[in-house]
């Protein structure tokens, strides 16, 4: 009795126990942390290639808006105005993005340094999501591979994923669709499915290639009530229904809001009828051209961890894995694959929307290393082992690409990314703009060039805010010009932006060139020069203002003018 005394006296401290209504002894504290580490070890190291991956982002986040970026910052800028999308900011994409960038333009501020701080946070959240349903579907070892995979897949040059373009918003709320949907069967309710099917339906407003994975959603609800839990066709009806309905919630939603802020008819011209002719211009036989070459692009740099991810899809089909890991695996891959697909353009920006479906095959790739070694060593080593496969995968693309993700500037990068666009110029440009205007002066870009909206922070004198569709071979071509045409002279703006830059117009030999003649019309009859910003070099431009822009003479055909209005009385020209 007394050893048993003193054994319980060495263990305890000498101590008393705790009496009722006390806290209990100290040594229960780290008991609760080691049940809490236990669980939620896994998140570790994602949450240390979140801290890497938010450095490299933050290094560079200052980076000059490109057009994509200008056209949504914008939009968002005026949304926060009280100015409804598709008045003056014409475009066909659903506008989910633009109410995300007014987000974030309230919360990190109007510039670009705040608009890249708000898609740090955007993929971050991201990948916590894939991380929470690659561990669902996978384990811990697929958890961690997917959501670092994805974390630095997002992150290459190739793919732009610096730039906060609508597909980094639309995986967001699709992945988060489906985490819900993939919960077990039977805790699922009814709200559960609804909000499932109205998070795809947001995907779907941030853009509409989205709607792709609505099919998905529903296979997974079948196949739960059909496979894993049989004979519940009427469950599979009704379940179904219920995912169709929450992701029509935001549209009927947005219809209603436009409807009340009267711009319906503009938000179907733009997002189904110019979209259908927009889609329609590039010929089948084209396609495979287009998607093989950006397919060696945005592999170009990662290929390891897309090697991973390849062995994953062999494995996920020809290894033993659950159907509903099959199902969901394979399906978003195609999914995705579709979600690019629309028009046959496949710019490498679109190949964001396929990276959580890579990732999480890099995941079954990385688990199915570990099964293998699992048969010659232990279980821990195999584990170790797989890890560390995964790990030097990702170190070759850490070292190749050490310039970009550790030392380049973002003036540089964008500069070497996007060649004489006027990206860097825009600022400058918007600068001198808003230091001649007042806040109520409406200006004019002749170009595609949103960007230098934003940053002059000045209303658009017509919502023509890209010239790209006035060059199209579509039927509305003509009529789009003179409508800019007739709205710029009825603003009669304090200062013109022409942009003289091919790639701000993408004209074609048969491009109706109205617009064309009448700016420099318009121009000389109406407008002097105030500003030239030359681009003759991807490392020097020449800017001038004022009496130095008069006499300027380029070096370079990439120009961007800047010209103020001769007098206050209107003014136009024959066209």
């Amino acid at each position: 009795m007394s050893s048993h005394r003193s054994d319980k006296a060495r263990r305890t401290g000498g101590r008393k126990g705790p009496r009722a209504g006390h806290s209990p002894a100290p040594d229960a504290a780290p008991s609760a942390f080691a049940a809490w580490f236990g669980r939620h070890r896994a998140l570790v190291p994602v949450l240390f290639a979140l801290v890497v991956v938010a450095s490299i982002r933050l290094r560079i986040a200052d980076i000059p808006l490109e057009r994509d970026e200008g056209e949504y910052a914008y939009a968002g800028q005026l949304i926060l105005r009280g100015v409804p999308p598709y008045s003056l900011a014409y475009n066909m994409k659903f506008p989910g993005t633009y109410y995300a960038y007014a987000v974030i333009l309230a919360a990190f501020g109007q510039t670009s340094w705040g608009i890249h701080v708000g898609l740090l946070c955007v993929n971050a959240v991201t990948t916590l999501i894939l991380f929470s349903l690659a561990r669902r579907l996978l384990g811990e070892l697929g958890g961690v591979t997917a959501a670092i995979a994805f974390a630095f897949l997002s992150l290459d040059r190739a793919i732009l994923g610096v730039f906060a373009h609508a597909t980094h918003f639309l995986i967001l709320p699709a992945l988060a669709a489906f985490l819900l949907i993939l919960r077990p069967a039977e805790s699922r309710r009814l709200l559960t499915l609804l909000g499932a099917g109205a998070l795809i339906g947001l995907a779907v407003m941030m853009k509409q290639h989205a709607v792709f994975f609505l099919p998905l959603a529903i296979m997974i609800v079948c196949w739960d009530d059909l496979v894993e839990v049989p004979r519940r066709i009427g469950g599979a009806a009704v379940n179904s229904a219920l995912l169709a309905a929450g992701a029509a919630i935001p549209f009927v939603l947005l219809i209603v809001v436009f409807a009340i802020q009267g711009v319906v008819g503009r938000f179907v011209f733009w997002t189904i009828r110019y979209a259908k002719e927009y889609v329609s211009q590039v010929p089948l036989s084209s396609a495979w051209l287009a998607f093989a070459s950006a397919w060696q692009e945005i592999t170009a740099a990662n290929w390891p961890i897309w090697l991973l991810a390849g062995f994953g899809l062999l494995s996920v089909w020809f290894g033993k894995w659950p159907g509903r890991v099959r199902l969901f695996a394979s399906g978003f891959l195609v999914a995705a694959l579709l979600a690019i697909a629309p028009g046959f353009y496949f710019r490498t920006h679109y190949f964001i929307v396929l990276l959580p479906a890579a990732a999480l095959l890099a995941g079954v790739g990385a688990v199915t290393i570990e099964r293998v070694l699992g048969r010659m060593i232990s279980a821990g080593a195999a584990r170790a082992a797989a890890a560390m496969i995964f790990v030097i995968l990702l170190g070759m693309y850490v070292f190749g690409e050490r310039t970009y993700l550790f030392s380049i500037g973002s003036r540089d990068f964008s500069r070497t990314r996007y060649g004489a666009n006027p990206f860097v110029e825009a600022p400058a440009v918007a600068a001198y703009l808003r230091g001649h205007t007042a806040p109520g002066d409406r200006i004019a870009v002749i170009g595609s060039e949103p960007e230098i909206y934003f940053y002059a922070q000045r209303l658009s004198a017509t919502g023509y805010i890209y010239t790209y569709p006035l060059m199209e071979p579509q039927p509305f071509a003509r009529r789009m010009q003179e409508e800019m045409i007739q709205q710029i002279e009825a603003a009669h703006p304090k200062y013109l932006v022409f942009v003289s830059i091919s790639t701000s117009w993408l004209a074609r030999p048969e491009s109706d060139k109205t617009i064309l003649e009448w700016t420099k019309r318009y121009a000389d009859q109406c407008y002097d020069v105030v500003g030239i910003a030359d681009i003759y070099s991807l490392r020097q431009t020449e800017i001038v203002w004022d009496v130095k822009a008069a006499t300027y003479q380029p070096r370079s055909q990439n120009l961007v003018v800047t010209l103020r209005r001769k007098s206050d009385a209107p003014c136009a020209t024959a066209h």
